[in-house]
C-alpha cells in the first residue's frame, strides 16, 4: 500500500510539474493535472488538499534544484582556475537538462505569494554557503597572486547570471541560433565555453 501510494503521489507531481512550468499556477487546474497523473480530482485533494499545496510542493523543489547548482562539486584535486571552469560546466548542463527550469522560479518569485519565502529559505541559504566555500579559495589565490582580485558574490553572480540568461531568453537565443544557421544544441555548446572564457578573463592576470 505504501509504495502504490508512493507512486500515485509521483505522478500527481510529476504532472504538476508539466503544468505549472508551462502555464504557472494561475493558469494551472487541478482537473488536468489530475486527468494528466491517471487519477481521479478526489484522489489528487486526498494527498495535497489544495492547489496551492501542490504548487508549493513543486516550486520548492525546483527552486532546491536550481540553488543545489551553486553548489556543484568538483574534483578537489584540480588547480583553481579548472575547478572554476568545471563548476561553470556543470551548472549550464544542469540547466540544459531543465532549459524551462529558471524561467519557471523567476516568474514565479515575482507573481507567487511564497516566491520571497522560498527564495530566502531555499536558495538563499545555498548561494551563501557557496559564496563562503569560494571566498576561501579565491582569497587564498588572490594572496599568491595567482588571479586579479574579486569578491565571491560577484564572481558568482557573474558566473551563474551569463548562463542563466540564455535559458530565460530561450525563444530568442533559438531564433538568434536559425538566423547564424546554428544548430541550437551547437549554439548552446559554444555559449556554454563563451561564458568560460569571459569569466577566466575577469580572473587571469
Amino acid at each position: 500500500m505504501k509504495e502504490e501510494a508512493s507512486n500515485t503521489e509521483q505522478a500527481i507531481l510529476q504532472a504538476a510539474e508539466k503544468e505549472f512550468i508551462k502555464k504557472g499556477f494561475a493558469g494551472s487546474k487541478t482537473t488536468e493535472i489530475a486527468k494528466a497523473a491517471g487519477v481521479t480530482h478526489a484522489m489528487l485533494h486526498y494527498y495535497f488538499r489544495t492547489k496551492e499545496n501542490l504548487f508549493n510542493k513543486v516550486f520548492e523543489e525546483k527552486a532546491r534544484l536550481l540553488s543545489a547548482t551553486y553548489l556543484s562539486r568538483v574534483d578537489d584535486s584540480l588547480p583553481f582556475i579548472d575547478k572554476i571552469k568545471a563548476s561553470i560546466e556543470s551548472h549550464f548542463n544542469l540547466l540544459v537538462e531543465n532549459p524551462d527550469l529558471p524561467l519557471f522560479i523567476y516568474r514565479e518569485i515575482l507573481v507567487s505569494a511564497n516566491g520571497e519565502a522560498v527564495c530566502r529559505n531555499t536558495l538563499f541559504p545555498n548561494f551563501k554557503l557557496a559564496v563562503k566555500v569560494l571566498d576561501e579559495s579565491l582569497k587564498e589565490e588572490i594572496a599568491k597572486g595567482n588571479i586579479r582580485p574579486i569578491s565571491a558574490t560577484d564572481l558568482l553572480i557573474s558566473a551563474v547570471s551569463l548562463n542563466i540568461f540564455v535559458f530565460i531568453a530561450n525563444p530568442l537565443i533559438r531564433l538568434l541560433a536559425e538566423e547564424n544557421g546554428e544548430e541550437y544544441h551547437q549554439y548552446l555548446e559554444r555559449r556554454k565555453q563563451e561564458n568560460i572564457k569571459i569569466i577566466l578573463s575577469r580572473l587571469r592576470k
